[in-house]
């Protein structure tokens, strides 16, 4: 689905490490990679997993520059995106073509694929498609930049300085990156993403939460509880409102087929299999995706640009939903929200009921709000999080007085530390959460689990859901 949610892991990045990674068993043709450089390792383990090749057969060009198609091929591929087919000449054009349309590429750049990168351009791609924001709101270490994307992966351990004259750090924006240097940077962006993925936020059966006796104060912008059981995220203490339904599934009762459907059958729950799809899918056999076990599919019905503020009808949109139907799969739809406010929220519901006129759904209209990184020009920088919360209450209010079910769409993240959960509490949750066991407290109707699932009928990678229906 997403501009910025879709993991950035591999499986095989299981071997990778945040620091200097062991060499993993065999050897590199490259007679320009030793033992004893300092990149040795990165460059293996990128070699052994094969995410990159050499500049010849027997050459690694460790020192050579690397191009905008490169990097894009690096980043791109290490997300788990596939490039789309492409009648372009340049072997990255189809890589160019999908970043375009995610937003991944700042506008500034003034680069040809064949044009090489500097430090700072590497470490603004790999901020919009991560999506991440500042770990902590400190001075640059920086002597010469203090851009936000160098800023953001410096916090997260992913791109470093060099120290030189009178103990001062140097970030060298307009430095090309090498090839050796990129081979690093992957490395660690993977490891980041497996961490942050990965690891559990929680015990599958966590211990009695404590009570915080404490104030909400009125005129705070957030506005959000701020006493009563809490538990920590990512070092934030979260609030628990009283009014939410927390999770109630067995995680052990979560299992994986031999497609990759994931499954729940208890005496309360039983689950549909699910994707969501937009243009990016192109063409789908939806034949094919429905023989294969799929249940539902979530389409994309449209999108408000997060520079211009209008909005679009996603160009698949009705094929989608006419072959889909046609072919016995339930639909739901979901809208890229960029809303700023209640009004731009309310536009966005009426516009999907607008066009859900002619056809019949059984899944919900989904609001489903992102952030772009703020080295763009988004509109909706610097959001709060009272108005976003404003804007997706009025987004579902807007569909269920329209007759249809709502539904908000987010990750842990967003919904741990942005949304005020309290005003959300009446709407089905539909998380964002890639991991195979999840310890989300909320309950939640619908699961995107991956980001990177394989469907016959569709090409590429596309995201896998289960929906938790209550048994009567």
């Amino acid at each position: 689905m997403k501009q910025r949610m879709c993991s950035l892991f591999l499986a095989l990045v299981l071997l990778l490490s945040l620091a200097v990674p062991a060499a993993a068993a065999g050897t590199m043709p490259f007679t320009d990679v030793k033992e004893s450089d300092w990149f040795y390792s990165y460059v293996k383990t990128m070699y052994d997993n094969e995410l990159v090749s050499g500049t010849t057969p027997t050459t690694f060009s460790p020192q050579d520059t690397v191009t905008l198609g490169e990097a894009l091929k690096f980043v791109l591929n290490a997300a788990g995106y596939t490039a789309p087919t492409t009648s372009g000449k340049n072997w990255a054009s189809g890589y160019y073509q999908l970043a375009q349309e995610k937003g991944f590429l700042n506008s500034s750049w003034s680069l040809g694929l064949n044009d090489a990168m500097n430090r700072l351009q590497i470490a603004e791609l790999i901020v919009n498609v991560l999506g991440v924001e500042r770990k902590q709101q400190t001075a640059s270490p920086f002597t010469d930049t203090s851009d936000v994307a160098a800023l953001i992966l410096s916090d997260h351990g992913i791109f470093e300085g060099t120290t030189e004259r009178d103990g001062k750090t140097y970030f060298y924006p307009q430095r090309n990156i090498s090839r050796a240097e990129i081979s690093t940077v992957i490395c660690r962006v993977n490891e980041f993403k497996k961490n942050q993925e990965q690891t559990p936020d929680e015990p599958d059966n966590p211990p009695d939460i404590p009570d915080d006796p404490g104030t909400i104060d009125p005129d705070d912008d957030n506005s959000k509880p701020t006493s009563g059981k809490y538990f920590y995220y990512q070092g934030h203490k979260v609030y628990i409102p009283d009014n939410i339904a927390l999770r109630d599934y067995d995680a052990s009762l979560f299992q994986l087929d031999e497609n990759g459907y994931m499954h729940y059958e208890s005496d309360l729950y039983t689950s549909t299999v699910g994707v969501d799809v937009s243009r990016y899918q192109g063409n789908i056999d939806w034949a094919q995706v429905k023989a294969s076990g799929v249940d539902f599919a979530i389409l994309r019905l449209g999108y408000r640009g997060y520079g211009t503020g209008k909005i679009v009808l996603d160009t698949y949109f009705r094929q989608n939903i006419q072959d889909a139907q046609a072919n016995g799969i339930e639909i739901g739809v979901y809208f890229f929200s960029q809303a700023i406010n209640e009004a731009e929220a309310v536009e966005e519901a009426q516009y999907c009921m607008d066009v859900l006129q002619n056809y019949s759904i059984t899944y919900p209209i989904v609001f489903d709000w992102e952030p772009y990184s703020n080295n763009t020009n988004a509109r909706t920088n610097g959001l709060s999080d009272k108005m976003l919360t404003k804007c997706a209450v009025a987004f579902c209010q807007a569909v269920e007085d329209g007759g249809y079910e709502s539904m908000v769409y987010s990750n842990l993240s967003y919904f741990y530390l942005h949304f005020d959960m309290s005003k959300l509490a009446e709407f089905p949750l539909w998380l964002a959460n890639y991991v195979k066991k999840t310890n989300f407290r909320y309950h939640f109707d619908m699961w995107q689990y991956s980001c990177t699932g394989t469907v016959p009928g569709i090409q590429g990678n596309v995201d896998l859901n289960i929906r938790l229906i209550p048994k009567t």
